[in-house]
């Protein structure tokens, strides 16, 4: 006696959308980006300031409080280093586009490490390493990394 087995393929994409929890530092950062601040935490022994936060000092290994060592910063920054592609990077699909996008490692004055963003109205001849940047912000902020729009050149 054999089964009948039907197979259906379906060709296109697939949303999965899900939520996920990022933990209580995390947490505390997101809901800086929902109001449209940066903050980041310091370690107590070596005074480095982590954007986005941590719970433990990546230079001396210490454990950074939760409840203390947090500091408000700056929306400017300076662009570490940067790559320009004409793939879109902010989706789970390899489609091109006709204006290349700059994606660059901006250190948020103030911190000791960088975030990864597109840089926008911006000319691919006319960015630098080193240039200032200040962040763009979503009109409307929902308290997640898109919050943040990208990066322009001050």
């Amino acid at each position: 006696m054999s089964e009948e087995k039907v197979i259906v393929a379906n060709k296109g994409l697939v949303r999965a959308d899900f939520a996920f929890w990022v933990g209580q530092y995390m947490d505390r950062f997101y809901d800086a980006l929902e109001n449209k601040r940066f903050i980041g935490n310091k370690c107590p022994e070596c005074g480095k300031i982590f954007v986005p936060p941590r719970k433990t000092c990546g230079k001396c290994n210490k454990t950074i409080p939760l409840d203390k060592n947090w500091v408000n910063l700056p929306e400017t920054g300076t662009l570490l280093n940067y790559t320009v592609t004409y793939y879109k990077v902010n989706e789970r699909t390899t489609r091109k586009v006709k204006k290349p996008q700059i994606i660059g490692m901006i250190q948020i004055d103030g911190s000791n490490t960088g975030i990864v963003y597109r840089l926008l109205n911006v000319d691919p001849d006319d960015v630098k390493v080193g240039m200032k940047v200040k962040v763009v912000w979503e009109e409307k902020t929902k308290g997640d990394p898109s919050d943040i729009k990208g990066f322009t050149k001050l």
